[in-house]
């Protein structure tokens, strides 16, 4: 069942509960491969904006045919980052974190 809120900060401190989890699972998830630095987010391995190709393998890999659930984590993952990137344009954040998994 759903966690009902009262207020939109007690609902946003939920959503950053959230993010925070699912970056604190990244390292296992990758088996401490190509995870991100923070908090420019980008490979620890390759230096490219994370996540890098390898580490989307990794993660397709680690969630194998649960797409819904990969694009659930990551888009956990994003709120994180979203908070410690610097502000972008129209969606390019939530493109690069969650617009490659289908």
């Amino acid at each position: 069942m759903a966690e009902t809120y009262t207020t939109v900060r007690a609902a946003q401190e939920a959503e950053h509960a959230r993010g925070q989890q699912a970056v604190a699972t990244l390292d296992r998830r990758l088996d401490g491969q190509h995870t991100p630095r923070r908090p420019q987010w980008d490979c620890d391995a390759c230096e490219q904006d994370w996540p890098c190709a390898p580490a989307q393998v990794r993660l397709a890999e680690s969630y194998g045919r649960d797409r819904v659930g990969l694009a659930m984590y990551l888009g956990a993952v994003y709120a994180a980052a979203v908070n410690e990137l610097p502000v972008t344009t129209s969606g390019e954040t939530w493109v690069r974190f969650v617009g490659w998994v289908r």
